[in-house]
Formats: C-alpha cells, structure tokens, sequence
C-alpha cells in the first residue's frame, strides 16, 4: 500500500513545528514501547527548505552586534534527532511552484503530496532577511553587517516597526557612542493593533533611556545601500520627505515583511473572483487552518503567510501550525479507523500582543489594550531573546516530549479533548 505523503513547505517556526507534531502524532514510539506501533499509519513526511537549518529570527538585531551570540542562532537540522527518522526527509531546495498536486522545485524535481502544509512566511529586506541558506554563509553575513556598524560613526535605521525598534536599540545599548537614527515615515512607530500610548511609552525608551535619536512622520525619500563595505568616504546621504539631509556611514533597511510568493501559488479557483485565495496580506485561510476554498481541503497554510488579523509572531506561527498538524493527523487517524470524516479542530483567536526587547535592560509589552508594568514583564525577559526556549520549544536537541506531544488516536479523534497550547 502506497504511504500517505505529507508536505510540508517552508521550516522555520512554523514549518518545523507541524512537522514536529506530525512526526511525534503518526510516527514516533511512546515511551512504554520505545518503538514504533505496529498500528501506525503508513506515512511519509517530507520538509522542504532552501535553508540546511533552523533561525532564530527572533535574536537576528542581536546577532549583528553580537557576532558570539550570533553563531547560535543557526541551529543544522542534521543535528536534529527526529528529522532522521527514516519516514521523515528534509529536501534543501528552492520552491518555484505549489500546485493542487505537487510542489514544483528550482531544480526540476516535482513532489507530489496527498497534504501540504504552506508555511513559506514573509520575506524582508537584507540584511535582515538573510539570504544565507547555510550557517556558514549566515555567519559570514552577520560578520560583515557587525564589522560595518563597528566600523561607522552614524548608523541610520530607516524603518520603525518591531524590527526596526529593536535593530536601533541593539546598536545603541551596545555601541553607546555611535549616534543611532531611527526614521520612521508615522507620526509613531510600530503599525498594528496597539495603543498610541504604548507607542509614545516606546519612543521615549528609545529617545530618553537608550539614546536613540527617532525621527518621525519623515519618509527616507532616497535608499542608500544596506551595509557596504566600505562605505563612502563622506557616508551616504539620506534626504527625508521635508527636504532635510541626514549622513550615515551605515543605512540598515526595516521597511518591513511583505508576501512577494504570490506568484509561486497555482491554486485555481471556482469561487467568487472578488474574494482571491492570495491576496495582499497573504492566503486566506479558515480557523481550521486550511486554505479557505472547498476545493483544497487537504491544503493547510500557517505562520505569516496567512491572511489572519493575528500579529505576526513567532508563538502564534507555531500555534497556527500546531492546529494544522493536528487536523492532518486527525483525518489520517479516522479515515484509517472509521472512514469517515474528521471533526477538525479550529485556532483559537488570541488578543493581540507584542513585547518589544530594546537592548539588554529595556523593553515594552501590550497584551489586548492593556500596557503591562515592567515588573509584571521582567520574568518573561530571556538573556537570549528566546533562543534555549525556541530550540526546547521546537525539540531541536532531543526527540519530542512524548507525554506531551503523541497525541493518541482517541484524542485526534475526540473534538472535546483539546489541549491548546500556551502563546510565549
């Protein structure tokens, strides 16, 4: 009997953690048997990823000011246990095309899935968003933006989101006499679903606390290079939207994620044109996390590829694929039992809520409406930004938590018992 093939394109956050779910839930022995059931589905999971390992994109602000801290955020994945499972492969190669069969690679190879899990992300501006699809070639990339921002008197951060925020904070806090611009083209920084106050309380860290001199309601009207080495002698000149001038010897661009796989997706639709599968803000997708069109009901997207009002975070990434692995499981697990169909199970709606790290000793976090105290944020503070906590989260060292996460057959098959996992 031919196995059942399983997809999962992109890794990362999201992409790692359903193959992680779906590889502890089909595949991986309990700890009372220590070996495979002999009951199990027949299946074959395959990751496909232009990268050879997980990043902790989280820690990136970081990595380019800190080079030491840096080289840990690459994690090989042929160091991880349970991707060499012999039902598990990992396919390094670029996606040119995902269609309602297959998903189509640069190199000419076609591999066809009976699921598919989209979880391609975002892409970003370097030097933020790598193109390194090894560690040695991150590491040579983070050397060369430290080296350009040790080596400039000014560095300008042209961009005030998330990103943008942290990657000025990061090279002030650890280059304190370097003067730091952050230009942002709003009258406040960090777009998204927040209160103008915890903008306001953001910017006065950045202004009074770090250092950081904020330019606001000025769009960079010219780009200058990100990072070259070396910089112009007189440095590069930034002309804001009012005519003003600024000299950096250092441009790092964070103008912000945008979904520009738009044109890899060959999914055609019957249904109403004036509600696309792909639209500007990325695929639209049900609380199922399945793609929402009836005619692909086997095809599943998470992370921030979708088109969900959640903020692009890191835990609700891993969450949204979370569901679609359980659902996958679900139906695999009672089409073998019953040959039914599955009761799906559907995401749940967190409130909104972002927690900004601004070097070492600063930071901001709003959860709904409300604002937290720093006393109430400082024990979810990390020295590592999260790094140990992604690589246990994510089982990168070890074989999964088989009491937490081998998810029997009477569970995937009972809608009621539901153990949502909790959002860092």
């Amino acid at each position: 009997m031919s196995p059942i093939r399983i997809v999962v394109a992109g890794g990362n956050y999201a992409g790692l953690n359903a193959v992680r779910h779906l590889y502890a839930t089909l595949l991986a022995p309990t700890k009372s048997t220590a070996a495979p059931d002999a009951s199990q589905p027949n299946v074959e999971i395959t990751l496909i990823d232009k990268r050879d390992g997980f990043l902790h994109y989280i820690g990136i602000t970081r990595g380019f000011t800190e080079p030491e801290y840096g080289d840990r955020l690459w994690v090989p994945y042929a160091s991880v246990p349970w991707l060499q499972h012999p039902c598990v492969s990992v396919c390094h190669d670029t996606i040119a095309k995902i269609t309602s069969s297959s998903v189509d690679l640069a190199s000419g190879t076609q591999v066809p899935f009976d699921y598919l899990v989209i979880a391609l992300g975002e892409t970003r501006a370097a030097p933020v968003g790598t193109e390194a699809t090894t560690k040695e070639q991150f590491i040579r990339e983070l050397d060369k933006v430290h080296r350009q921002i040790k080596g400039s008197r000014t560095v300008a951060v042209v961009g005030g989101g998330a990103v943008g925020i942290e990657m000025a904070a990061d090279i002030k806090c650890d280059f304190a006499n370097k003067n730091v611009i952050l230009a942002h083209s709003r009258a406040l920084p960090l777009p998204g679903p927040f209160t103008d106050e915890f903008r306001e309380q953001v910017v006065d860290i950045l202004r009074n606390d770090i250092g950081v001199n904020v330019i606001l309601g000025q769009r960079v009207i010219n780009q200058a290079p990100n990072c070259e080495i070396p910089a112009p002698d007189d440095g590069y000149l930034l002309t804001l939207a009012d005519g003003r001038q600024l000299t950096a010897d250092c441009v790092i661009r964070c103008l912000g994620a945008n979904n520009s796989i738009k044109h890899l997706i060959d999914l055609p639709t019957q249904q109403d044109a004036e509600l696309p599968l792909f639209g500007p803000r990325g695929i639209r997708v049900r609380d199922t996390m399945q793609v929402d069109c009836v005619e692909y009901p086997n095809i599943y997207a998470c992370g921030d590829i979708c088109a969900r009002d959640d903020v692009k975070l890191a835990g609700v990434a891993m969450y949204g694929a979370y569901i679609a692995a359980r659902n996958i499981a679900r139906t695999i697990l009672t089409q073998r039992s019953t040959g039914g169909c599955a009761e799906l199970e559907e995401a749940f709606r967190y409130p909104s809520k972002i927690m900004l790290l601004m070097g070492k000793a600063h930071f901001a976090m709003q959860c709904g409406d409300e604002i937290w105290e720093k006393d109430r944020i400082r024990p979810f503070i990390l020295d590592d930004m999260g790094l140990q906590l992604s690589i246990d989260g994510l089982s990168l060292s070890q074989n999964p938590d088989y009491d937490d996460l081998l998810i029997k057959s009477d569970q995937v098959l009972s809608p009621g018992n539901r153990k949502p996992i909790k959002l860092q």
